[in-house]
């Protein structure tokens, strides 16, 4: 049997649980486009279970669809902070720290063990140091391998920004995140990020 690829229960239910705190109007707008088996199948998956990433990203193409990018960035850079505090991801954060302190790079090096733990025939995600420094820092992180048909949307793209957006914040550092490469044909993204 071929791979899947998946994501962790705990992630699409929490994108579930912030999905049904938005407005009332946006919140309706956001499940008029979500299959109600999508639903079902996310709430029913133990959180550390595996759900098939196509049906889980149903829910954020609607959430992308409704919001637009700064909204979904936005979103997702919240969705990420609380993600951040699940036991699985804070374990492996917690170890980081203490090895490599709280700092841009420790932070965006983190992000391939915790895409392990996270993602499953997802591809890889890559830390390449521009400058590696704590102020005036610069780094491109590379997402390979990844599902082309996923990346059509734009909405993973812009779902992991918001990620790499919300860990500039959590080390109290000001920057940007821009999107360099989006590769469908060979399942590759490129993220330009840098920090004062």
């Amino acid at each position: 049997m071929p791979a899947q690829p998946a994501i962790r229960g705990f992630m699409s239910r929490m994108m579930l649980d912030a999905a049904r705190d938005l407005p009332a109007e946006t919140q309706q707008r956001v499940f008029a486009l979500v299959p109600e088996p999508v639903i079902a199948l996310i709430e029913s998956t133990p959180r550390l279970g595996w759900v098939p990433l196509e049906q889980s990203m149903k829910l954020s193409d609607a959430l992308h669809q409704v919001l637009g990018d700064p909204g979904f960035r936005h979103f997702f850079t919240g969705l990420a902070e609380r993600m951040m505090g699940y036991p699985l991801l804070q374990s492996f954060f917690d170890g980081a720290v203490r090895l490599f302190g709280l700092t841009p790079p420790s932070m965006l090096k983190w992000t391939s063990y915790a895409w392990e733990q996270s993602f499953r025939d997802c591809g890889k995600i890559l830390y390449q140091p521009r400058r590696e420094a704590v102020n005036d820092g610069r780094a491109e992180m590379v997402l390979e391998g990844f599902p082309p048909a996923l990346l059509r949307s734009g909405t993973f793209p812009e779902s992991l920004a918001g990620t790499f957006d919300m860990y500039l914040r959590r080390v109290s550092k000001k920057g940007q995140v821009d999107i360099l490469v989006t590769d469908l044909q060979q399942g590759r993204v490129v993220y330009g990020i840098s920090w004062q």
